[in-house]
């Protein structure tokens, strides 16, 4: 996640790049009733609870759309001025939350490989047999601890790969034990 240089806001990845992105279709921002209980449970709202969504289709200037981005914003921060316009840009809206009494966000992400909706394939403009990577980015409250938005990122497969950095547990960061000096050892002992 990067600082948006062209605006007040945060990119994220895959949209870091220095290229310039634009909307496809025409935002939408509105409160909406939340019924997908996936999304709900990471929200920590009760199915069927109403909450602004921001509905956006977005890409790269001289490409075919590249990603489907919905996000659900929690019901305790649709107070925060700016929030509920479509000129809240990408990234922005967050640094809204921010401003607003959330800051710091952190974020986590939960990627899955899947099928794409009928509307999924339309918007992205590829075909029903083309799988999608799924991205879910769960954002939480630097104030409360707690979820204030989720995002879901439909990519068609074919324009994204993901690169994971892996981090050591404590208990792997000590190199192994030289296991000839640890058999000669055990030798000795019998």
């Amino acid at each position: 996640m990067k600082r948006n240089a062209a605006a007040t806001g945060y990119s994220f990845p895959p949209a870091t790049r220095p290229e310039v992105w634009r909307q496809h279709i025409p935002p939408v921002t509105a409160p909406e009733p939340l019924n997908d209980p996936r999304i709900a449970e990471l929200l920590k709202v009760e199915p069927g609870t109403r909450v602004m969504c921001r509905f956006r289709v977005t890409g790269p200037e001289a490409e075919s759309p590249f990603q489907v981005s919905t996000s659900w914003i929690h019901p305790r921060a649709t107070t925060v001025p700016g929030l509920a316009s479509p000129a809240a840009g990408p990234g922005s809206w967050q640094h809204r939350l921010e401003t607003g009494g959330h800051w710091p966000i952190t974020w986590i992400e939960i990627h899955r490989a899947r099928m794409p909706s009928t509307r999924e394939a339309a918007l992205l403009e590829i075909p029903m047999s083309l799988p999608v990577l799924e991205i879910i980015r769960v954002g939480t409250s630097g104030d409360d601890g707690e979820p204030v938005e989720v995002t879901e990122c439909v990519v068609a497969s074919d324009r994204v790969e993901t690169l994971h950095i892996l981090h050591r547990d404590e208990s792997a960061r000590e190199p192994w034990p030289d296991v000839t000096n640890v058999r000669a050892e055990i030798d000795t002992e019998r």
